[in-house]
Protein backbone atom coordinates (compact mmCIF):
# COMPACT_ATOMS: atom_id res chain seq x y z
CA UNK A 1 0.00 0.00 0.00
CA UNK A 2 2.78 2.39 0.90
CA UNK A 3 4.45 1.74 -3.10
CA UNK A 4 0.96 2.51 -4.22
CA UNK A 5 0.97 6.32 -2.18
CA UNK A 6 4.57 6.53 -3.13
CA UNK A 7 3.36 6.36 -6.99
CA UNK A 8 0.62 8.91 -6.74
CA UNK A 9 2.69 11.11 -4.97
CA UNK A 10 5.83 10.77 -7.42
CA UNK A 11 2.64 10.64 -10.30
CA UNK A 12 1.56 14.22 -8.82
CA UNK A 13 5.01 15.88 -8.77
CA UNK A 14 5.79 14.99 -12.55
CA UNK A 15 2.64 16.25 -13.55
CA UNK A 16 3.33 19.32 -11.57
CA UNK A 17 6.56 19.78 -12.11
CA UNK A 18 5.86 19.64 -16.41
CA UNK A 19 8.20 16.52 -17.09
CA UNK A 20 9.58 16.27 -19.67
CA UNK A 21 8.12 12.58 -20.80
CA UNK A 22 4.55 13.83 -19.75
CA UNK A 23 4.50 17.02 -21.87
CA UNK A 24 5.45 15.15 -24.90
CA UNK A 25 3.10 12.16 -24.43
CA UNK A 26 0.56 14.64 -23.47
CA UNK A 27 1.07 17.00 -26.49
CA UNK A 28 1.41 14.34 -28.91
CA UNK A 29 -1.59 12.63 -27.89
CA UNK A 30 -3.75 15.86 -27.84
CA UNK A 31 -1.74 16.83 -31.56
CA UNK A 32 -2.68 13.79 -33.33
CA UNK A 33 -5.96 13.01 -31.76
CA UNK A 34 -7.39 16.89 -33.04
CA UNK A 35 -5.71 16.26 -36.67
CA UNK A 36 -7.01 12.94 -36.97
CA UNK A 37 -10.59 14.39 -35.54
CA UNK A 38 -10.50 17.62 -37.93
CA UNK A 39 -9.92 15.18 -41.15
CA UNK A 40 -12.61 12.46 -39.69
CA UNK A 41 -14.92 15.35 -39.35
CA UNK A 42 -13.93 16.78 -42.72
CA UNK A 43 -14.76 13.11 -44.62
CA UNK A 44 -17.43 11.86 -42.44
CA UNK A 45 -19.77 15.22 -41.65
CA UNK A 46 -20.58 15.57 -45.34
CA UNK A 47 -20.66 11.24 -46.12
CA UNK A 48 -23.50 11.29 -42.61
CA UNK A 49 -25.10 14.38 -43.95
CA UNK A 50 -26.08 12.85 -47.53
CA UNK A 51 -27.14 9.61 -45.89
CA UNK A 52 -29.84 11.06 -43.99
CA UNK A 53 -31.21 13.69 -46.59
CA UNK A 54 -31.20 11.76 -49.86
CA UNK A 55 -32.06 8.22 -51.41
CA UNK A 56 -28.54 6.81 -53.04
CA UNK A 57 -28.38 3.23 -53.93
CA UNK A 58 -27.09 0.54 -51.42
CA UNK A 59 -28.27 3.16 -49.09
CA UNK A 60 -29.36 0.54 -46.56
CA UNK A 61 -25.76 -1.51 -46.82
CA UNK A 62 -23.97 1.11 -46.34
CA UNK A 63 -25.69 2.33 -42.95
CA UNK A 64 -25.75 -1.00 -42.20
CA UNK A 65 -21.73 -1.21 -43.03
CA UNK A 66 -21.52 2.08 -40.79
CA UNK A 67 -22.96 0.58 -38.25
CA UNK A 68 -20.67 -2.97 -37.80
CA UNK A 69 -17.76 -0.79 -38.37
CA UNK A 70 -18.60 1.13 -35.49
CA UNK A 71 -17.01 -2.37 -33.30
CA UNK A 72 -14.09 -2.80 -35.05
CA UNK A 73 -11.15 -3.25 -32.85
CA UNK A 74 -8.14 -0.39 -32.85
CA UNK A 75 -5.57 -3.61 -34.11
CA UNK A 76 -7.45 -4.48 -36.87
CA UNK A 77 -7.66 -0.91 -38.45
CA UNK A 78 -3.68 -0.64 -37.21
CA UNK A 79 -3.12 -3.83 -38.91
CA UNK A 80 -4.30 -2.95 -42.49
CA UNK A 81 -3.19 0.92 -42.17
CA UNK A 82 0.34 -0.89 -41.90
CA UNK A 83 -0.21 -2.98 -44.70
CA UNK A 84 -1.05 -0.01 -46.73
CA UNK A 85 1.58 2.02 -45.32
CA UNK A 86 4.68 -0.45 -45.05
CA UNK A 87 7.70 -0.83 -47.86
CA UNK A 88 5.97 -3.28 -49.71
CA UNK A 89 2.26 -1.62 -49.74
CA UNK A 90 0.40 0.68 -52.14
CA UNK A 91 1.44 3.91 -50.46
CA UNK A 92 5.02 2.68 -48.98
CA UNK A 93 6.69 5.11 -51.02
CA UNK A 94 5.15 7.92 -48.92
CA UNK A 95 7.93 6.99 -46.27
CA UNK A 96 4.92 7.36 -43.34
CA UNK A 97 5.14 4.15 -41.35
CA UNK A 98 6.34 5.45 -37.87
CA UNK A 99 6.11 8.54 -38.20
CA UNK A 100 3.33 10.80 -36.80
CA UNK A 101 1.21 11.06 -39.90
CA UNK A 102 0.78 7.25 -39.82
CA UNK A 103 -0.96 7.68 -36.37
CA UNK A 104 -3.39 10.18 -38.03
CA UNK A 105 -3.63 8.38 -41.10
CA UNK A 106 -4.57 5.25 -38.53
CA UNK A 107 -6.97 7.18 -36.33
CA UNK A 108 -8.68 8.72 -39.28
CA UNK A 109 -9.60 5.30 -40.48
CA UNK A 110 -10.57 4.23 -37.01
CA UNK A 111 -13.21 7.17 -36.43
CA UNK A 112 -14.67 7.98 -39.74
CA UNK A 113 -17.48 5.77 -39.72
CA UNK A 114 -18.50 6.63 -36.14
CA UNK A 115 -18.57 10.02 -36.94
CA UNK A 116 -20.59 9.22 -40.42
CA UNK A 117 -23.00 7.23 -38.01
CA UNK A 118 -23.43 9.94 -35.35
CA UNK A 119 -23.81 12.38 -37.91
CA UNK A 120 -26.51 10.83 -39.87
CA UNK A 121 -28.36 10.30 -36.37
CA UNK A 122 -28.32 13.89 -35.83
CA UNK A 123 -29.51 14.96 -39.13
CA UNK A 124 -31.85 12.18 -39.18
CA UNK A 125 -33.43 13.08 -35.93
CA UNK A 126 -34.41 16.98 -37.40
CA UNK A 127 -38.01 17.74 -37.18
CA UNK A 128 -39.84 16.80 -40.41
CA UNK A 129 -41.59 20.51 -40.20
CA UNK A 130 -38.77 22.18 -39.81
CA UNK A 131 -37.31 20.80 -43.81
CA UNK A 132 -40.68 21.23 -44.63
CA UNK A 133 -40.67 25.05 -43.55
CA UNK A 134 -37.74 25.78 -45.37
CA UNK A 135 -38.68 24.36 -48.36
CA UNK A 136 -42.13 26.16 -48.33
CA UNK A 137 -40.08 29.16 -47.95
CA UNK A 138 -38.12 29.14 -51.20
CA UNK A 139 -35.06 27.42 -49.78
CA UNK A 140 -32.88 25.30 -52.86
CA UNK A 141 -31.46 22.13 -51.50
CA UNK A 142 -27.77 23.08 -50.66
CA UNK A 143 -29.86 25.65 -48.67
CA UNK A 144 -32.16 23.02 -47.05
CA UNK A 145 -29.12 21.40 -46.63
CA UNK A 146 -27.15 24.02 -44.75
CA UNK A 147 -30.45 24.91 -42.58
CA UNK A 148 -30.30 21.02 -41.43
CA UNK A 149 -26.82 21.15 -40.58
CA UNK A 150 -27.34 24.49 -38.70
CA UNK A 151 -30.54 22.84 -36.75
CA UNK A 152 -28.04 19.35 -36.00
CA UNK A 153 -24.97 21.19 -34.63
CA UNK A 154 -25.25 19.80 -31.39
CA UNK A 155 -25.54 16.61 -32.72
CA UNK A 156 -22.58 17.01 -34.85
CA UNK A 157 -20.62 18.50 -32.24
CA UNK A 158 -21.48 15.73 -30.08
CA UNK A 159 -20.38 13.01 -33.47
CA UNK A 160 -17.03 15.27 -33.33
CA UNK A 161 -16.11 14.98 -29.70
CA UNK A 162 -17.38 11.17 -29.14
CA UNK A 163 -14.93 10.85 -32.05
CA UNK A 164 -11.84 12.63 -30.44
CA UNK A 165 -12.40 10.65 -27.45
CA UNK A 166 -12.53 7.33 -29.34
CA UNK A 167 -9.05 8.22 -30.46
CA UNK A 168 -7.71 10.07 -27.27
CA UNK A 169 -7.56 6.26 -25.29
CA UNK A 170 -6.84 4.05 -28.22
CA UNK A 171 -3.26 2.50 -28.16
CA UNK A 172 -3.52 -0.31 -31.00
CA UNK A 173 -3.17 2.16 -34.00
CA UNK A 174 -0.67 3.95 -32.22
CA UNK A 175 1.48 1.44 -31.06
CA UNK A 176 1.57 -0.52 -34.51
CA UNK A 177 1.95 2.80 -37.04
CA UNK A 178 3.91 4.90 -34.99
CA UNK A 179 6.58 2.44 -33.02
CA UNK A 180 6.48 3.97 -30.02
CA UNK A 181 9.60 6.48 -30.88
CA UNK A 182 10.71 8.64 -28.01
CA UNK A 183 9.77 12.34 -28.23
CA UNK A 184 8.32 11.49 -31.75
CA UNK A 185 5.35 9.25 -32.13
CA UNK A 186 4.74 8.03 -28.44
CA UNK A 187 1.91 9.13 -26.87
CA UNK A 188 -0.06 8.83 -23.49
CA UNK A 189 -1.53 5.38 -24.08
CA UNK A 190 1.97 4.03 -25.42
CA UNK A 191 3.87 5.52 -22.92
CA UNK A 192 1.91 4.22 -20.30
CA UNK A 193 2.20 0.32 -21.79
CA UNK A 194 5.71 0.69 -22.37
CA UNK A 195 6.23 2.26 -18.55
CA UNK A 196 4.29 -0.26 -16.82
CA UNK A 197 6.09 -3.41 -18.85
CA UNK A 198 9.31 -1.85 -17.38
CA UNK A 199 8.29 -1.01 -13.95
CA UNK A 200 8.01 2.76 -13.96
CA UNK A 201 4.60 3.33 -12.40
CA UNK A 202 4.52 6.56 -11.13
CA UNK A 203 4.97 8.19 -14.95
CA UNK A 204 2.71 5.82 -15.73
CA UNK A 205 -0.20 6.39 -13.41
CA UNK A 206 0.89 10.02 -14.45
CA UNK A 207 -0.46 10.17 -17.80
CA UNK A 208 -3.26 7.56 -16.46
CA UNK A 209 -4.18 10.61 -14.30
CA UNK A 210 -4.17 13.18 -17.48
CA UNK A 211 -6.12 10.70 -19.41
CA UNK A 212 -9.14 10.50 -16.92
CA UNK A 213 -8.58 14.17 -16.94
CA UNK A 214 -8.93 14.25 -20.46
CA UNK A 215 -12.33 11.86 -20.63
CA UNK A 216 -13.94 13.70 -17.72
CA UNK A 217 -13.73 16.71 -19.80
CA UNK A 218 -15.14 15.33 -22.91
CA UNK A 219 -17.75 13.78 -21.20
CA UNK A 220 -18.94 17.64 -19.44
CA UNK A 221 -18.59 18.44 -23.39
CA UNK A 222 -20.55 15.51 -24.81
CA UNK A 223 -23.47 15.98 -21.67
CA UNK A 224 -23.78 20.16 -22.33
CA UNK A 225 -24.39 19.18 -26.20
CA UNK A 226 -26.81 16.70 -25.94
CA UNK A 227 -28.37 18.72 -23.71
CA UNK A 228 -28.51 21.44 -26.13
CA UNK A 229 -29.58 19.04 -29.02
CA UNK A 230 -32.06 18.00 -27.12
Amino acid sequence: MAYLFAAIGDAFRLIATFDRAVVEASGASMTFALVSTAFASILGIPVGVILATSRIPFQRLMVASLNALLAIPTVVVGLFAYAMLNRQGPVGSLGLLFTPWAIIVGQTILIVPLVTALVRSAVASVDEAYVATARTLGAGRLLTMYAIIREARAGILVACVTAFGRVIGEVGVSMMLGGNIAGFTRTITTVIALETAKGEFALALALGIILLAIAFVINIVLQLGRTAHQ
